[in-house]
């Protein structure tokens, strides 16, 4: 006992870490999907035995695979990038002003 009472910020710190991941947190705020995921990591094929699979775009800056259809988009030296997030985004134009 003596030892929560001692610590009870570590405590509070490690409870609150736990609900930031929990609720969906992760590298870009959670406010967005992260594309075609399913739990065991592969695809599902539908019960008619076609492909549920999407072509994915990797986010360059984060490494994340999105798709192509609702991400968001940056064209540079007529090149499409395609990003998870308005923060991969930024970042990787910052990055990449001075090319």
């Amino acid at each position: 006992m003596d030892y929560i009472v001692g610590n009870w910020w570590y405590l509070l710190l490690i409870g609150w870490f736990g609900f930031m991941m929990f609720r969906g947190g992760g590298c870009c705020g959670g406010r967005h999907s992260h594309g075609g995921h399913s739990r065991g990591g592969h695809a599902h094929t539908g019960h008619n035995g076609g492909s549920n699979q999407i072509d994915m775009a990797h986010d360059p800056e984060c490494g994340m695979y999105v798709n192509p259809d609702t991400a968001i988009k940056q064209s540079i030296d007529g090149t499409t990038y395609y990003f998870c997030s308005e923060n991969c985004r930024s970042s990787f134009v910052r990055k990449h002003q001075g090319y």
